[in-house]
């Protein structure tokens, strides 16, 4: 795997962990940031950079792009288990999940695969 920009890695495992949410959202874009937004989904499945997409969609610097992305605070959120880690199937971006314990095993919505165990 090529090497990727950090910025880019972490704007990949954002866009990723939100795409179901995103597709449903996209309905209630316009047309024209309709086909912006399949354009990023492409680039993204193909392993293409998407940040100056997402700058272009979202109408922001780059800077408030990548800062748009650490909005999650720590500590949030259900228990985890230390021994169930998931990353993305191809090693792309940097997400990385912990499912709920006894919940179901994660899967990539961008290549529609399971995501591998850690």
């Amino acid at each position: 795997m090529r090497s990727v920009d950090a910025a880019e890695q972490l704007a990949l495992a954002n866009f990723c962990a939100e795409l179901t949410e995103l597709r449903t959202e996209r309905e209630h874009l316009s047309e024209k940031r309709q086909q912006l937004f399949d354009r990023i989904t492409q680039a993204a499945a193909n392993r293409q950079p998407i940040l100056a997409l997402l700058e272009e969609l979202l109408d922001t610097t780059r800077a408030e792009t990548v800062r748009s992305f650490a909005t999650n605070l720590p500590g949030v959120g259900p228990g985890q288990p230390d021994e169930e880690h998931y990353v993305c199937p191809d090693g792309a971006c940097g997400r990385a999940i912990s499912p709920e314990p006894g919940g179901v095993v994660p899967h990539c919505d961008l290549l529609r695969r399971s995501i591998k165990r850690a």
